[in-house]
């Protein structure tokens, strides 16, 4: 077999490398296209809003769904005039402790607590100093009652229902309901009332305001709170 010239073998190299040069430049590295992925410009994310941040949205527009019946908690309640005195520091105060859209329901509150009367309207003693009567003063009342409910409405997970509920048991009630469900129902109200009233009814500061709650033994604070805090809401 005839061998080739030398100047051939050398001429098949050179191009072999010229071939191998020009497909390089042509083909972007593994590198590069790492780099180019990691310095192209990411997405925006769309951050979830908070509970919070959700009632903002909806501004005032809230209703309350509650046995069967839809309460629109933006309409002003019906409450007596001693109530409607302290409108303006309620708001006050409930734009402070972010729950502004929810100062209706305060003003239900205070009417449900007191009708307006006397030096502790909001019936807010218990709340910061764990006994009745300590409040003596109708403003630190009004601010200490808005305080508590938007501290129980931040632990019930802006559940507007289990705030109210937890606002006349107690913030012990939140935990109960996040262990048998972990969403208000006035089933577990009753239940915690009477788990409550069985507890504590041998210290004789409890006793049953009405021949329902005798009838239950479910004697503890008021198993029905959020009921009476929307009457006073026309239903829609």
């Amino acid at each position: 077999m005839k061998k080739q010239p030398f100047w051939m073998t050398v001429f098949t190299l050179c191009m072999t490398v010229v071939c191998l040069f020009l497909f390089s430049l042509l083909s972007p590295s593994k590198t590069e296209q790492v780099t180019s992925e990691q310095t192209e410009p990411s997405k925006p994310t769309q951050e979830k809003s908070s509970p919070q941040q959700e009632v903002e949205q909806m501004g005032e527009d809230i209703t309350i769904q509650y046995d069967g019946d839809a309460y629109p908690v933006d309409q002003l309640p019906d409450v007596s005039e001693q109530v409607l005195q302290y409108e303006q520091e309620i708001e006050k105060h409930a734009e402070k402790y972010g729950v502004e859209p929810y100062s209706n329901v305060i003003l239900a509150l205070m009417m449900q607590e007191s009708k307006g009367e006397g030096a502790d309207p909001m019936q807010a003693s218990e709340s910061l100093c764990g006994e009745v009567g300590c409040i003596e003063d109708p403003d630190k009342s009004v601010k200490q009652g808005v305080r508590y409910f938007s501290n129980v409405l931040e632990k019930a997970g802006n559940d507007v229902k289990l705030a109210l509920q937890s606002y006349n048991f107690g913030d012990g009630f939140i935990q109960y309901v996040k262990e048998n469900g972990g969403k208000y129902s006035k089933d577990l109200a009753i239940q915690y009332s009477k788990k409550m009233f069985e507890k504590l009814q041998g210290s004789g500061n409890f006793s049953c305001r009405s021949p329902e709650e005798a009838e239950l033994s479910a004697c503890y604070g008021d198993f029905d709170y959020v009921g009476e805090i929307l009457k006073y809401f026309r239903e829609s």
